[in-house]
């Protein structure tokens, strides 16, 4: 946890205003070393996803990104998605959501919900770290 020390009131509203004008920047990194852990499991389940279902892997994979950093209401955040088509004309986002939950002819192999659940953890220590060292480093 980031700590601050202050020797007068003066000196705590200063370094209060400096986290202040710089909470978009702060945030920012921490949301984005969370989102990038993110991606990096569901990338790993789009590539774990069995070759017989027919969905082109590589179309997912290229496919997926983290969109820009946005406020919304005071909160900060970015959504992490599927974009475009694969080779076969098929949009991505649906063959992304045929496959985390199934049709009646296609079963359910679940991705994304895993992969978010395998990193909820090291994405909580890595955003808590990060935000700890952005504010240390204004602090200074």
């Amino acid at each position: 946890m980031a700590r601050i020390t202050f020797k007068g009131l003066e000196e705590y509203e200063k370094k209060l205003s400096l986290l202040v004008k710089d909470t978009e920047q702060i945030c920012g990194a921490a949301i984005y070393e969370g989102a990038s852990i993110v991606a990096d499991e569901i990338k790993a389940g789009i590539r774990s996803l069995p070759r017989k279902t027919g969905v082109t892997q590589k179309g997912l994979e290229d496919g997926f990104g983290i969109s820009k950093l946005r406020e919304d209401n005071g909160f900060y955040n970015v959504k992490l998605g599927f974009a475009g088509y694969n080779a076969n004309g098929e949009p991505n986002v649906m063959m992304a959501r045929i496959m985390e939950s199934g049709t009646s002819k296609v079963p359910k192999h679940p991705f994304v919900r895993p992969a978010i659940n395998r990193a909820k953890a090291a994405v909580q220590d890595k955003m808590a770290a990060v935000l700890d060292e952005e504010i240390e480093k204004r602090m200074k």
